[in-house]
């Protein structure tokens, strides 16, 4: 009689297979990591879209964009920083309800509208940034309004499309609207100063040993101490609300908010590798990268030909 040999895998081919498994496994996540990423970033780049169209439809009905806030008063503490940008195109992006449930005689900070602050708008918020909500009063933001490349705006002295009570008109827009940033993306505040993630320096009058935001560089010898950056969309201060194009995304110095409430220098910020999203005045969408050159993005931050930014940013 003949016997017939069952054949099994041996301890070492075992581990052979067990290895080839391994390698597939490991090359195969980073494709499956890079093919999500690309869908929010996609997804963050709609988004981005949705809030130019809104504007431009804001413009055709207004005959201006609005304004970065709406300052509601002349004296006291409390007219300041008011209704951002945000507010005012909630209908053009299917929030006409929650538009109508804003009081705009109150406050922004009223408890009336507190409430409606807390509600998140989805359009407003970026996929790819790791920060959930954390502040259980107020929902956050992932887009700010460019205030161009200073530091201090007000009025009509901003150089960029958006600041406090402006009301920018597209044929003010001297460098054409295809070359000039209306919003950019931004990195939530985790409203946690001591992990030093995507805190920013408030350098309170007297007390910044010199520190001015108009100057980046003289802010840096302190330590970040505040973490509520794009924390509110409905108002809030210009942390909230305004960045700046005076450097390039991501870039790796602090940003600042220096002497006072009133100045503040925060670069664009995004969690898609090496760049971040901007929306240009046109309604067309763009992705410029960490590397992009100084005088690059002040040139597209700026609405009149010739803005120059101060000679500590470059």
């Amino acid at each position: 009689m003949s016997v017939r040999r069952i054949h099994g895998f041996t301890l070492v081919e075992l581990l052979v297979v067990i290895a080839i498994i391994g390698i597939l496994i490991s090359l195969l996540l980073p494709a499956v990591q890079f093919a999500r990423e690309a869908a929010r970033r996609i997804s963050c780049g709609n988004h981005v879209k949705q809030q130019m169209l809104a504007l431009l439809m804001y413009h055709d009905s207004h005959q201006a964009f609005p304004p970065g806030h709406l300052e509601t008063g002349t004296t006291g503490r409390t007219y300041r920083h008011q209704f951002g940008w945000q507010a005012f195109i909630l209908p053009y992006v299917e929030e006409q309800a929650l538009h109508l449930q804003i009081n705009f005689q109150q406050t922004a900070g009223s408890p009336h509208n507190r409430q409606v602050g807390g509600y998140e708008v989805s359009v407003y918020l970026c996929p790819s940034d790791p920060i959930g909500r954390v502040d259980l009063q107020w929902a956050p933001t992932n887009y700010l309004g460019n205030q161009g490349i200073h530091c201090r705006c007000r009025g009509k002295k901003c150089s960029g499309v958006f600041g406090h009570n402006t009301f920018t008109r597209l044929r003010e827009i001297k460098d054409g609207t295809s070359n000039t940033i209306a919003i950019g993306e931004t990195l939530k505040g985790d409203m946690n100063p001591t992990s030093l993630k995507d805190n920013y320096i408030f350098a309170r009058r007297g007390g910044g040993v010199g520190a001015n935001a108009e100057n980046i560089r003289s802010c840096q010898a302190l330590l970040p101490n505040a973490s509520d950056r794009a924390t509110r969309w409905l108002g809030g201060k210009p942390e909230n609300n305004l960045l700046n194009t005076s450097r390039p995304p991501n870039d790796l110095f602090f940003d600042c908010k220096a002497p006072h409430n009133g100045c503040t220098n925060f670069a664009a910020r995004s969690a898609h590798p090496g760049g971040a999203m901007f929306g240009m005045c046109d309604g067309s969408v763009q992705r410029f990268s960490n590397g992009i050159a100084h005088r690059t993005i002040q040139a597209l931050g700026t609405i009149r030909e010739g803005d120059n930014a101060n000679d500590a940013f470059q």
